[in-house]
């Protein structure tokens, strides 16, 4: 009896087709990339209680230039889909008014094929930057990144950047982030 099982795995295989094949042989490879945003633009207000905007420098990330991927990728194997899971971030190296705190920002995503940009809100507001540095307390933000996603099977690339309205000024702060991808693979056959 054991040998029939293998045997009609192998006669029902050709049954399956290519494709359902191509899918039991495809796998995940779970990546991070990690960085500091600084802030380099600021708006310019008379008062210290008035709103201020504030712009990060941003980043570029190719996820092809992992190095478990760019092996795979040498070995002739094919990205087939990258999700973008989640992003954590921190505000840290805070200089400034203790008192400031974010009324609204996000995260500006841009896939480098297209460049097209994507943002996404942060889901909090109220945090107190100098606090949030001093606990070095980390936030998440999980959202729907699919149509980030879609751009990035066209390119390999993406582009990250922080904006954020602030009062109580003047400030200056770094933003840490770290993306984490699951880039699904289908090895050469």
């Amino acid at each position: 009896m054991k040998r029939i099982v293998p045997i009609l795995m192998l006669v029902s295989l050709p049954l399956l087709g290519c494709e359902a094949v191509e899918e039991l042989l495809e796998f995940d490879v779970p990546i991070s990339f990690a960085g500091d945003l600084e802030i380099v633009s600021e708006t310019a207000v008379s008062d210290s209680n008035d709103a201020i905007s504030v712009e990060t420098d941003l980043a570029t990330y190719r996820i092809d230039n992992d190095p478990d991927i760019a092996e795979y990728l040498a070995e002739g194997a094919e990205i087939k889909k990258i999700r973008v899971n989640r992003i954590r971030y921190n505000y840290k190296d805070f200089v400034g008014n203790e008192e400031a705190f974010l009324l609204e920002g996000g995260f500006s995503l841009v896939d480098a094929s297209a460049m097209a940009v994507h943002t996404y809100p942060l889901p909090e507001q109220g945090t107190r930057i100098a606090e949030a540095d001093f606990r070095n307390e980390f936030f998440i933000l999980e959202d729907d990144f699919s149509a980030l996603e879609n751009g990035l099977r066209n390119s390999a690339g993406f582009i990250i950047g922080y904006y954020a309205t602030l009062v109580n000024n003047p400030v200056d702060f770094k933003v840490g982030i770290t993306v984490d991808v699951t880039v699904t693979i289908e090895p050469a056959l």
